[in-house]
C-alpha cells in the first residue's frame, strides 16, 4: 500500500486542519483515538486499514504528520485554486466596514478560518506588469468560503503569521514612541 504523507503544511488542506482541531472539542476522546482520527483525516485511512498496520508504522505516521503540522511557512500573497487566481487584500487601510466587521467576527477561530480567508483572499480582477493587482469587491464570504476550505494550510498560516508580525511591529513602534516621548518630557 502506498501512502502520501504530508511533508509540510502545504500538503494539508485547511479543512483537514479544521477537522483535526475539532477533535479537541470531543469530550472523553483518548490519545489513541486522536491518533486514529489523525490518520483518517490526513492520510484518508479507513478503520480497517488502521487496524491492519503495525503499531510501529502507526506511531511513525502519526509522528510524520505532527512534524508536517509544525513546520513554519512563509506568507504567500497569491495562489491559484480551481482556475481562479486569488490575491491577499492589497490595501488593508482601505478595507470596507463590512470587511472589517466580518474580519473581527471570524477572528482566527479554527472553525471559521475558511471565512476569514474568504475576506483576506479574493479573485484578482486586474494586475499590471509591476506585480500590483486589485481584487474583487467584497460581497460577504458565502461565495468563496467553501472553496477556501481546500486551500493549502500554508496559505492560511502565512496570512495569520502576517498579522502576528504586524501586531508585534506595531507594539514595538508604540513602545519606542512612548519611550521617546518620556525622554522628551524629562
Amino acid at each position: 500500500m502506498k501512502v502520501l504523507i504530508p511533508e509540510n503544511i502545504s500538503d494539508i488542506t485547511l479543512k483537514q486542519f479544521q477537522d483535526f482541531v475539532a477533535l479537541d472539542k470531543v469530550e472523553g476522546i483518548t490519545n489513541r483515538e486522536v491518533g486514529i482520527e489523525k490518520l483518517k483525516i490526513f492520510l484518508g485511512f479507513t478503520d480497517e486499514q488502521i487496524e491492519a498496520i503495525s503499531i510501529t508504522d502507526f506511531n511513525q505516521l502519526s509522528k510524520l504528520i505532527d512534524e508536517a503540522l509544525n513546520k513554519p511557512s512563509e506568507f504567500q500573497q497569491r495562489f491559484e485554486m480551481d482556475g481562479i487566481e486569488f490575491g491577499f487584500h492589497p490595501n488593508l487601510d482601505r478595507m470596507t466596514t463590512a470587511e472589517y466587521v466580518d474580519l473581527m467576527n471570524y477572528n482566527s477561530d479554527p472553525e471559521t478560518l475558511h471565512k476569514l480567508m474568504a475576506i483576506l483572499f479574493r479573485p484578482i480582477t486586474n494586475k499590471d506588469a509591476f506585480g500590483n493587482y486589485s481584487i474583487a469587491e467584497y460581497n460577504g464570504t458565502k461565495k468563496y468560503s467553501d472553496l477556501m476550505k481546500e486551500i493549502p494550510l500554508n496559505i492560511c498560516d502565512g496570512a495569520l503569521f502576517f498579522f502576528i508580525n504586524l501586531s508585534i511591529e506595531l507594539q514595538n513602534f508604540i513602545q519606542k514612541s512612548m519611550e521617546e516621548e518620556q525622554k522628551r518630557e524629562m
